[in-house]
């Protein structure tokens, strides 16, 4: 398999996502503990991107072999664009998930029970969203429990790896963590919500009823903008209950450039032309958050 194909069917376009959510993780912890990097990071950046490749093409695989849309087989699917075996694609997966479960173990013997217990949740969230007779991908959670995955989980293990063994993991530290990265739950749970909405009529074809099944797409549109409002409402409860500098405070300024950006979407919702606008709006809070965030930290 080329590495073309790979980047597409394991989707590393998306994984520096990945990376600023380690990043916002890194930054909280050195604005509240004076931590921020050691190898054990380094080690959990190499998981994330195995971890990335190994479900999106676990996912890719099962989305094909649980099609019953005819027409997502034959053109819409990344297997049938590159002319891909289920064997060789499961070979693939298979490839990297056990690549990634010895960086793993090399993780959870460095660490504790506590990691252990996140990894075991994050691989099965990322094997159930696509698995079994009612894979996550096809209920009307199929926003929240992937965003809460991402936008929660990696930040959360980041900032407990950076300060490893100089503070511990309680209800009240999880707490606050849960405030400071709550806008980037945001952003991944509209990636989710505008991909379905735009994805509704090939779901219903294939069998999956996600929220957008449930609310409809002008309710979805609504939630959408909605929840882009929070994600900037967000930073300024993190900044008020002190779990953000208040350099994030000017992250503001960019929400009508946001919904500027989204004023496409709202109106019409098209995967190809104007889904792509969102995952930029998004970005914007995404990437702009902890780099924002890390620089007031290091100024406070």
């Amino acid at each position: 398999m080329s590495v073309k194909i790979l980047w597409e069917l394991g989707e590393i376009y998306t994984t520096p996502l990945d990376w600023f959510l380690v990043l916002l993780g890194m930054a909280y912890s050195y604005y509240l503990q004076g931590s921020f990097f050691n190898w054990r990071i380094l080690i959990f950046l190499v998981i994330l991107f195995l971890y990335h490749i190994t479900m999106n093409t676990f996912n890719n695989y099962m989305d094909y072999k649980n099609a019953k849309d005819d027409d997502y087989k034959k053109q819409t699917s990344t297997l049938s664009k590159w002319n891909l075996s289920l064997k060789t694609v499961k070979k693939t997966y298979l490839i990297f998930l056990s690549l990634s479960l010895v960086f793993g173990a090399i993780l959870v013997f460095s660490t504790d029970v506590l990691v252990l217990i996140l990894g075991i949740l994050g691989y099965y969230v990322g094997f159930g969203y696509s698995y079994g007779k009612r894979p996550i991908n096809s209920l009307p959670i199929a926003e929240t429990i992937p965003a809460m995955l991402s936008g929660f989980m990696i930040p959360i293990i980041s900032a407990y790896l950076a300060n490893y063994g100089e503070v511990k993991m309680t209800f009240h530290s999880l707490g606050a963590m849960l405030i400071a990265f709550l806008p980037m739950f945001f952003c991944m749970f509209n990636n989710l919500l505008a991909n379905n909405t735009c994805d509704l009529e090939e779901d219903i074809k294939n069998g999956r009823r996600t929220l957008v099944y449930y609310i409809g797409k002008r309710n979805s549109v609504y939630l959408l903008s909605l929840l882009t409002c929070l994600s900037y409402a967000a930073i300024i409860v993190a900044v008020y209950f002190k779990q953000a500098p208040q350099l994030t405070l000017g992250m503001i300024l960019l929400l009508p450039v946001t919904l500027g950006m989204l004023r496409p979407y709202f109106k019409q919702q098209i995967k190809k032309q104007t889904f792509p606008l969102v995952l930029k709006g998004m970005s914007l809070i995404m990437l702009g958050y902890p780099i924002v965030y890390l620089i007031g930290a290091c100024i406070k």
